[in-house]
């Protein structure tokens, strides 16, 4: 059999990111930054006042105190968006809106709360520190600073950091489109009749909610019958249409697996028996110079090949790293399998006590739904490990999204 190793690293060096495009920033959230962020100017713009209060110098209220407040005189106020009043006077103080220029000759803002007024004038009854309640120029972000770094993928944060500076579109890696080219005349989409010996898809809906989760494009052709040329006519139909191509069903060796055979007509096709239970057949090349991946047939090992080669993959089409990192926990029940393959064990992981934990769950044969329907995580059990005792520790990793398992 072929180590896992040997498989992703062609895959990798064979996978490139894609061309990136630019795009109004509403339409960039979960798409990644394919070049940084640069500060055109300071953040601030200009020193403003953090709260609404009064602007002063701080050497005029400095023996400022209940019993003996500090009298200053009023001046004109300064508003957000407008010019500030000139110079303040000795003794004076400014009325001042949060975010509002800070006027010259002035070095703190003094909240409303410590601040009495009386006509004209205005009683102050604590001191203030240089700089207090002021956003001096620049102190978020210089000029020529970094905001936003390629290979981020980009959040509502990002985007009111980039509509700070004025810009109004970001350059991301476009998503890629991912065609499932389902296969078999045994498989039925959900709602429709069943004949007999038929079964449902159970698949494809599950494929393409992670890769609509992964920031791609989905979507699914077929079933495709098990004849050649339908196949090859599907195929060459998604590759035109299509960034990458998930093929699921037809990749293992029987008489009626075609997929290998037909994608060798129109590029070059590696067929693999993996180190991976489950999901020991796959394939993958091109078609056309679209990448496929050929993944098994049963639920478990198309999502378990998913989850190993297709994923990382995808991640690096749009420029992104692996988002999801490996866990430990501890095992509560004991674990036997034949050793030879790394394992992916449908498992249910919990927190308790800030220790985290793992099962697997139900029966672990590839065409087992209920154990997916149960599980939360993988655990992965090296090839190499015939039995794990209660209390071993297990490397985990989470069946869906980014969250770990709790």
């Amino acid at each position: 059999m072929t180590s896992i190793e040997e498989v992703t690293a062609l895959i990798g060096a064979s996978i490139g990111a894609q061309p990136p495009i630019e795009l109004p920033l509403a339409r960039t959230p979960g798409l990644v930054l394919a070049a940084p962020v640069l500060a055109t100017g300071p953040l601030p713009r200009f020193d403003n006042a953090a709260m609404d209060g009064f602007a002063v110098r701080t050497a005029d209220v400095a023996s400022a105190d209940p019993s003996a407040p500090v009298r200053l005189r009023l001046v004109a106020s300064s508003l957000a968006g407008r010019s500030p009043p000139a110079a303040l006077p000795r003794g004076a103080a400014c009325p001042v809106a949060t975010g509002a220029p800070i006027p010259d000759e002035t070095d703190a803002v003094i909240m409303l709360e410590h601040v009495v007024e009386q006509g004209s004038e205005v009683l102050i009854t604590r001191p203030v520190r240089h700089g207090e309640n002021i956003r001096r120029q620049g102190e978020d972000v210089r000029a020529g600073t970094e905001l936003l770094r390629a290979g981020q993928v980009v959040t509502p944060g990002q985007i009111a950091a980039a509509a700070a500076l004025g810009r109004t579109t970001l350059q991301v890696h476009r998503p890629p489109r991912v065609t499932i080219v389902l296969t078999g005349p045994e498989v039925v989409p959900p709602g429709r009749p069943l004949g007999p010996y038929q079964l449902y898809d159970a698949v494809s809906s599950a494929l393409e909610a992670m890769l609509a989760d992964l920031g791609c494009v989905p979507a699914t052709a077929g079933p495709i019958d098990d004849d050649p040329d339908a196949l090859a006519d599907a195929l060459l139909t998604a590759a035109g249409n299509s960034d990458a191509l998930l093929t699921v069903g037809g990749a293992s060796v029987g008489r009626r697996d075609h997929v290998k055979d037909v994608a060798r007509r129109y590029g070059d096709v590696h067929v693999w028996r993996v180190a991976l239970r489950p999901a020991k057949p796959f394939v993958f090349g091109t078609v056309t110079g679209t990448p496929l991946f050929g993944l098994p047939g049963n639920p478990a090992s198309a999502l378990a090949a998913y989850e190993v080669f297709v994923r990382p993959a995808l991640l690096a089409m749009q420029g992104r790293a692996e988002d999801r990192p490996t866990l430990r926990a501890e095992l509560t029940v004991p674990f036997s399998q034949r050793p030879g393959r790394l394992h992916l064990v449908r498992a249910y992981s919990w927190v308790r006590a800030d220790r985290r934990f793992v099962r697997p769950v139900g029966a672990q044969g590839a065409g087992m739904l209920h154990a997916l329907a149960a599980a939360n995580a993988w655990m992965l059990v090296p090839g190499d490990v015939e039995h794990l005792p209660v209390g071993a520790v297990v490397e985990i990793r989470s069946l869906w999204r980014a969250v770990p398992p709790e």
